[in-house]
């Protein structure tokens, strides 16, 4: 098992395909000029998240777990294509709150209560089990498990410099296909569909305190009634100058993918997007039907982010397996600026 910290201070940046020590607390973290950041400025600096998107039928949940060090947030929503939005939660507080976020991205448990909120969220690798159960705002229930594993799923784990004197780890998947999903709302079940599909995204590390990012996400059934499913992450302006974080899935193999370009109008997010890169591995055209966004402007932290859901169509080409095209496939983007 290897260290993410090596001697001397060193930051093992690179792929990792197997269980890390994520030994944190032995890096020592440096302020602009390299002198050494200590006590509570350390700790506020330390940022993680996890979300979980669900492509269920004709409904797509999200739900994440944020700790930002002098602050937590929960969010959830449930989107349907057919009518819009069904439900939307987000809660912040100052601190940890009520939100126990382990720092380990192959074992934990996450653990979220209110009075009106239950959120536990297990993932272990060594065991090859994830597993959700979530009761939020008193309306929506949702409860999974999916056999999840490095062997079984190839996932993108990925270290690297946020700057010169910061790191991120980042671990992403999809599609993850669960052995069982429940989701209700207002005590009335919703149909998951046939063929229920996961994305999953684990990020920790001392980010940049001003991060950005472009985001492509999906996870499907191939369209037509083929068996083959596939799933992609893709991103852009992140941490990617050492080790990109864009990869695609069909069925359970992995294509890493160098550089994606965005193009699309900043200023009408409505109008089409193509995500593309130079060697011809992906070519996607996104076709945007809703978005979901939120505007901060406080004293520690700063946000913009738009969200937008709709469709996918295009052309995959994994690294020594046939070219897939499709057309219609659901999933998500993103357009987010940050200040945390």
């Amino acid at each position: 098992m290897k260290r993410i910290i090596g001697p001397n201070n060193k930051v093992n940046y690179g792929v990792y395909d197997e269980l890390v020590d994520f030994n944190y607390k032995d890096f020592r973290l440096m302020n602009f000029f390299g002198k050494e950041i200590k006590g509570i400025r350390k700790y506020l600096a330390l940022h993680m998240f996890n979300y979980i998107g669900i492509n269920a039928g004709d409904y797509f949940v999200g739900l994440a777990a944020v700790r930002l060090g002098y602050m937590h947030l929960v969010f959830a929503y449930v989107y349907d294509y057919n009518q819009g939005m069904l439900f939307e939660m987000d809660k912040k507080g100052p601190g940890k709150g009520k939100l126990i976020f382990p720092v380990n991205p192959d074992e934990y448990s996450i653990n979220y209560s209110t009075a009106k909120d239950r959120l536990v969220f297990v993932k272990s690798h060594s065991r090859n089990t994830l597993a959700l159960q979530a009761c939020l705002d008193g309306r929506l229930e949702i409860s999974l498990t999916a056999p999840y594993g490095l062997e079984q799923y190839q996932p993108l784990r990925v270290l690297n410099p946020s700057d010169p004197y910061r790191w991120t780890f980042t671990e992403k998947c999809s599609p993850i296909v669960p052995d069982t999903l429940e989701i209700s709302l207002d005590g009335n079940k919703l149909d998951p569909g046939p063929a229920p599909t996961l994305l999953y995204d684990w990020s920790g590390g001392y980010l940049r305190r001003e991060t950005n990012w472009y985001w492509a996400a999906f996870s499907s059934p191939l369209p037509g009634g083929d068996e083959e499913i596939v799933g992609a992450n893709f991103a852009a302006l992140t941490n990617e100058s050492f080790f990109s974080e864009n990869a695609f899935w069909v069925g359970k193999e992995r294509t890493r993918v160098a550089r994606c370009i965005y193009d699309f109008n900043q200023t009408d997010l409505y109008q089409p997007w193509r995500i593309w890169d130079e060697d011809g591995t992906v070519d996607l055209h996104f076709v945007p039907q809703a978005d979901r966004g939120e505007r901060i402007n406080a004293f520690l932290i700063k946000s913009n982010f738009n969200q937008l859901f709709g469709t996918f169509s295009g052309k995959l080409h994994p690294k020594g397996g046939e070219l897939v095209e499709f057309e219609g496939i659901r999933g998500l983007t993103e357009f987010h600026r940050a200040v945390w």
